[in-house]
């Protein structure tokens, strides 16, 4: 009896391998976890960087670029925005040659993109977005909706989402059944490595570099906030528009020695969470932030806002304050180093 053929998906991702977002590695990582299993033909369309096996890039519009800073100035968005639209564009050839089932991706605009196309492409293939923004409306277009956490899905309920089309499933992540803590001689190699000073506390934020969504610059004010003896402040993220006034201010108010800014690869992250000793997460909503499990997962004490998504992924282990009120945060940063771990709590996190 013949066995049905399985089914090919494409997954894209407009941003790698140039960008450094939760959308991208994601999308690395799935592709990682999922191109050897045997019950789909999987492949991977993405904006720049080598073609491997089953990997492709269609090089085009990149948001670091000056073609898409211009139109994001004149039309006031996000240069990216334009970055993922034109990449629905360029995936047409890739729908022509490959005839996959499902499209699975995490942008909004080149899913709109590939909607407004496959008709007239007459293209059969099914829309399956990853839904990691905060829209819970205009799903129309869309096959099937992935959502990441309970509240992202109730608040598309109760915007009149069909049921049938939204599913709820958190991303997956690779982490390890026992927590290991870095030794003694270990920290000193990766503080020399990652150029952080020896001998203080590190506070490290894993986040895009603006003050919109991220809020740094709310928390280099509360890192100064605590006076001499505060920590170092570690900022890990993509540069984006409003990343020059964040330096500036951060020099302003920590000084040279008392911070540092980094864009670092993917795989430098766990090591260099390693290095560390608090991390912050400073912004005020977020559907699943990666970078927060990633640190929870490495055994570090999480600070954060109070909020359904941060209580979901953090459950009683997290360090949480309402912080929209000046002085929160910096309260628990002063109780962070007033308190240090007890035996055993990294690998309980």
């Amino acid at each position: 009896m013949p066995t049905a053929p399985r089914p090919r998906v494409l997954l894209a991702c407009a941003g790698l391998d140039h960008a450094r977002r939760g959308f991208e590695s994601f999308a690395r990582d799935c592709f990682a976890a999922l191109r050897d299993e045997g019950a789909i033909e999987l492949e991977l369309v993405k904006g720049s960087g080598p073609d491997r096996d089953r990997e492709r890039a269609l090089p085009g519009l990149r948001r670091d670029r000056a073609v898409a800073r211009a139109l994001g100035r004149v039309a006031g968005a996000r240069p990216f925005r334009f970055e993922h639209a034109a990449f629905g564009v360029s995936l047409q050839r890739e729908l022509l040659r490959r005839d996959p089932d499902v499209v699975y991706l995490s942008e909004w605009d080149t899913a709109r993109m590939l909607a407004r196309l496959r008709g007239p492409m007459r293209r059969r293939f099914a829309l399956v977005l990853c839904n990691g923004t905060t829209a819970t409306a205009g799903f129309g277009h869309l096959d099937l909706v992935q959502e990441l956490t309970p509240a992202a899905l109730e608040a598309g309920l109760a915007r009149g989402a069909d049921p049938r089309r939204h599913v709820l499933l958190p991303l997956g992540f690779s982490i390890a059944r026992e927590h290991v803590a870095p030794t003694a001689e270990e920290r000193v190699a990766l503080r020399t490595r990652f150029e952080l000073p020896p001998d203080r506390h590190v506070v490290v934020s894993v986040a895009a570099l603006n003050r919109r969504e991220k809020r740094l610059d709310h928390l280099v004010e509360e890192v100064a906030s605590l006076g001499e003896a505060r920590p170092f402040l570690l900022l890990v993220g993509e540069p984006e528009a409003e990343t020059p006034s964040i330096r500036a201010l951060a020099r302003e108010r920590l000084g040279e020695r008392g911070h540092a800014i980094r864009t670092v690869p993917h795989a430098d992250v766990a090591p260099l969470l390693r290095a560390c000793d608090t991390f912050v997460l400073a912004s005020l909503g977020e559907v699943l932030p990666r970078a927060l499990i990633e640190a929870h997962a490495a055994g570090l004490p999480c600070l954060a806002h109070d909020f359904a998504t941060t209580r979901f992924v953090l459950g009683r282990h997290g360090r949480l304050a309402d912080l929209r009120r000046p002085g929160a945060l910096a309260a628990l940063l002063r109780d962070r180093l007033a308190r240090p771990d007890a035996p055993g709590a990294p690998g309980e996190r």
